[in-house]
């Protein structure tokens, strides 16, 4: 049949199906619209760590560190014609162990047919979990942790008759820490011993707190043996009657989605599979012989790095300073002579300081340009994205929003080791790597019987890392920290 019979067949069979050519015959385009990916990938803090490739293999990165011991010094006045006392040297063997980061793909060669001409289904598959691996590497490097947190001490209970509708009876209470690592992937240490409190009335308020845990981001709280929720400072405060019943976690920006059903009685605060993060590297300390990295904290020699918890109170102001900022430089500024060279901070407490400062009388200034613009098109709000370290001789200090850093934790780090003498530090902070990130992919493989088989296209992207931490004694955590 040649060209011309088979369009008047065509055409015979338009006309016996239909009379006249309408939006509902079928004859439409297929606008093929753009491949749209919604997954932020925002990794400030991976972006900023200097990566170094090891030249040999091993399950640790090794280093040695002199400690300051300036206070232990003996008198250096000496008598004629005596020797000069000798002056003291700490040295101690630090390690950090390495992890492996990783997220593997799938991509069928159906899939990869069905797509033609429309998307590198295998190439979407590779970039999909390249995303992801930079997010996990970047809640890594802030919050990995090999080592386990200590148990909460039991929780302080206390109740006030009014303010509230909290039911008259007897709550048992219990509370939990999370690393930061628990706090986006699950997990928490043992439950605290019991606190125990009596309410009356159908007024009250009820409050728990517990000591604040050096390292910890998050709280989980149980009530009469039931996971009542997670909050991001050590203390909390029900208005409300606590549910008889495991609830779901609450809306917290990062928090792992799957609820605990049950109070913890094995400690998963500790990950093997992790590396020690940047706030593990403050809160642990350092094992005698160091050949085991970092251990829990009050079991080895202490990092240097100050910690301080507001309790569940929010930053203070007076004029332009934030009180808890000043008190923070001041403690770095006593322990190493120098500013920290940026604050690391979730949205939650870059807000919470702006909002303080430019509310305060005289804390902020408005400037109005001579143009009409500056009259009838002005641009409201302000945000603080530097603080003056007074501390340190009026030394600006950025404000850098971590987005992966859990709200309720402030940490001041820096990332130059000229404070010290002799220092030999090219990088305070390096992400140290055995295998540096890559796309391996395995060979063509095949599952018979189940949807996905194949054959299809295997492969993960990962590396192996650690995180080199040269001077904690320069960093400094504000933690427990409530929203303005």
């Amino acid at each position: 049949m040649n060209m011309d019979d088979k369009s008047l067949e065509t055409l015979a069979l338009i006309k016996a199906q239909t009379a006249g050519v309408t939006s509902g015959t079928g004859i439409v385009g297929v606008d093929l619209g753009d491949l749209v990916s919604l997954i932020p990938v925002n990794t400030p803090f991976l972006n900023s760590v200097p990566r170094k490739t090891a030249t040999d293999g091993a399950k640790f990165a090794q280093w040695r560190v002199l400690t300051n011991i300036n206070n232990l010094q003996a008198d250096p006045g000496t008598a004629f014609d005596y020797a000069a006392p000798l002056a003291l040297l700490n040295e101690l063997d630090v390690s950090a162990p390495y992890g492996k980061l990783g997220y593997g793909y799938t991509v069928t060669r159906d899939a990869i047919n069905f797509a033609k001409g429309y998307a590198d289904a295998h190439a979407i598959a590779v970039m999909n979990a390249m995303n992801q691996y930079k997010i996990g590497a970047d809640r890594k490097l802030l919050h990995g942790q090999v080592f386990a947190l200590p148990t909460p001490a039991a929780p302080t209970t206390s109740t006030a008759t009014t303010g509230g509708t909290v039911a008259a009876a007897t709550y048992l209470i219990k509370a939990a820490a999370r690393t930061g690592s628990n706090f986006n992937y699950g997990g928490s240490t043992v439950a605290s011993a019991q606190g125990s409190q009596v309410t009356t009335g159908a007024t009250s308020t009820l409050t728990a707190t517990v000591p604040a845990i050096p390292g910890a981001v998050a709280y989980d709280w149980y009530v009469n043996g039931f996971y009542n929720t997670t909050t991001t400072v050590n203390k909390i405060v029900w208005t409300s009657t606590p549910a008889g019943s495991n609830q779901p976690v609450p809306n917290i920006p990062g928090i792992y989605g799957v609820a605990p059903t049950s109070v913890p009685v094995a400690d998963s605060s500790a990950k093997a599979t992790d590396f020690n993060g940047l706030l593990a590297t403050l809160a642990g300390d350092y094992a005698t012989g160091g050949a085991t990295g970092l251990v829990t904290r009050g079991s080895g020699t202490n990092s240097g790095a100050s910690f301080t918890s507001l309790d569940g109170a929010a930053f203070t102001g007076s004029g332009q300073s934030v009180n808890e900022l000043d008190a923070l430089n001041s403690t770095l500024f006593n322990n190493i002579q120098a500013s920290p060279t940026r604050y690391l901070l979730s949205s939650q407490e870059a807000n919470s300081i702006s909002k303080l400062l430019l509310a305060n009388a005289g804390g902020g200034t408005t400037f109005l340009t001579p143009s009409s613009d500056g009259r009838n098109n002005i641009t409201a709000g302000g945000y603080i994205g530097s603080y003056i370290n007074k501390a340190a001789g009026g030394v600006p200090v950025p404000l850098v929003v971590q987005p992966n850093l859990a709200p309720g934790t402030l940490i001041a780090v820096s990332d130059s080791g000229a404070p010290f003498a002799g220092a030999n530090i090219s990088n305070v902070f390096e992400m140290r790597q055995l295998d540096d990130v890559q796309d391996y992919q395995y060979a063509t493989n095949r599952n018979a019987g189940v949807a996905g088989g194949g054959p299809r296209n295997d492969g993960e992207v990962f590396s192996t890392s650690a995180l080199i931490n040269r001077a904690p004694v320069g960093c400094a955590v504000i933690s427990n920290i409530a929203a303005n």
